[in-house]
């Protein structure tokens, strides 16, 4: 049986000011159901990948958007710069 590929992703520290603790937790696990998600979804570079930091564009809350909204909208946004 042929093993599946993994990844291993860290992320050190997600700042978006502007959240409250109780809204920051409700981004951040939408954020982490996402891009697990997307991740299992998209096939894995055959090379591997490597980066100490990912370079975004600015990325900004919507008026009025839920958190979870926000981080799912952050986790695609990653899941885009991780596939390039």
């Amino acid at each position: 049986m042929k093993a599946q590929p993994s990844l291993s992703l860290h992320i050190g520290s997600l700042a978006l000011p502007g959240y409250s603790p109780r809204d920051g937790a409700r981004l951040a696990g939408a954020f982490e159901r996402e891009l697990g998600r997307l991740l299992a979804a998209q096939p894995l570079p055959s090379q591997g990948f490597h980066a100490e930091a990912l370079q975004i564009p600015r990325f900004r809350r919507q008026p009025g958007e839920r958190p979870e909204l926000t981080g799912r909208r952050l986790a695609r946004l990653i899941a885009e710069r991780l596939g390039d």
